[in-house]
């Protein structure tokens, strides 16, 4: 099991443009996606690595948490800082990751302001092959979440695995976008790193034309958008 230990948050402060963008990913570690760990770490690795020459890597804070029957919460670090360990054990506690995940990021997104004097463009996506199982919170309590980050301007964005877990799930949710995924590796190593490059050399979040970088013509991936939330100078006063 993850521990349910909360970390020391986010360091990474020296940002080097005022458009300043934060991504968090909140991947699924049940052990449902156990035979897919190594595809998990490849994706990962070749997501940070295409950021290496990226104009505007400096100025990108990314945070990868995983959850089962807890949540491990990954420090925000520079986007070619990006690596990770993933293992896969116990059941999925959806709704507890969502809400423990969305409070953290509120909570950096502080302290980027504070220090920065800037609002930054904030991305939070969900990765997950199945639905809640043993959830201590209700999907109410998810639901709650998802609705205050969008509220805040927060692109929100959900991430179908396999055939157990489909996109209508993060549209119920209310996540602005949503996408299914069969190919894991390919889709975090090339099409999410397509997706978090245009919105890094954007001002405005994308919300739900964040997947909009991922052809239609995909192997590993079809999207489909909500609503666009409105993005509000002041959103951080919300927090």
């Amino acid at each position: 099991r993850i521990s349910r230990r909360t970390y020391i948050m986010a360091n990474y402060m020296g940002f080097t443009t005022d458009n300043i963008n934060i991504f968090i990913f909140v991947i699924d570690a049940s052990g449902s996606m156990e035979d897919n760990e190594d595809e998990v770490e490849r994706g990962l690795k070749k997501f940070s690595k295409s950021f290496e020459k990226f104009p505007e890597a400096n100025s990108i804070a990314v945070s990868i948490c995983q959850f089962n029957e807890g949540v491990s919460l990954g420090e925000f670090k520079n986007v070619k800082e990006v690596n990770l360990k993933y293992y896969t054990d116990g059941g999925t506690w959806l709704n507890y990751a969502i809400v423990k995940t969305a409070g953290y990021l509120k909570d950096y997104i502080s302290q980027v302001v504070e220090k920065t004097k800037v609002t930054p463009t904030v991305t939070y996506l969900v990765f997950s092959d199945g639905k809640p199982e043993g959830d201590p919170l209700r999907e109410k309590d998810g639901r709650e979440a998802i609705e205050s980050l969008n509220y805040m301007g927060v692109t929100t964005a959900f991430v179908a695995f396999g055939n157990a877990m489909k996109a209508q799930y993060g549209k119920n949710m209310g996540f602005v976008a949503t996408v299914d995924v069969d190919d894991i590796e390919n889709f975090l190593g090339v099409e999410l790193s397509s997706s978090c490059k245009e919105q890094s050399k954007r001002n405005e979040a994308l919300g739900s034309e964040f997947f909009s970088q991922i052809s239609n013509n995909s192997e590993s991936a079809n999207y489909s958008t909500e609503t666009a939330q409105a993005f509000s100078d002041d959103w951080f006063n919300n927090l």
